[in-house]
């Protein structure tokens, strides 16, 4: 994994294990992405300062935030509401 840039957040969302609504929302609350990520598939969210996610199956998902792996250990279809911002 590369270094991430330290004046903004970085997220990626990887459907590694089957599918998951997902919501991303930046510092401001717009919308960045809304709906399901099939497995296999993967998003990108970049904000200046912060990102809201909801997971609707976390346990299907790997997050990478800020070039780092984030531990899953969800249970199978346990929603997750996280947010992320530059020093994490």
């Amino acid at each position: 994994m590369s270094a991430a840039p330290k004046d903004r957040v970085t997220g990626v969302v990887i459907a590694n294990s089957g599918q998951s609504w997902i919501s991303a929302k930046d510092h401001n609350g717009l919308v960045l992405f809304d709906g399901l990520l099939d497995n296999g598939e993967t998003k990108n969210f970049t904000d200046k300062s912060q990102i809201s996610l909801v997971l609707g199956d976390a346990s299907a998902v790997q997050l990478v935030v800020n070039g780092k792996e984030v531990p899953n250990d969800f249970q199978p279809g346990q929603v997750e509401r996280l947010t992320y911002g530059r020093s994490d």
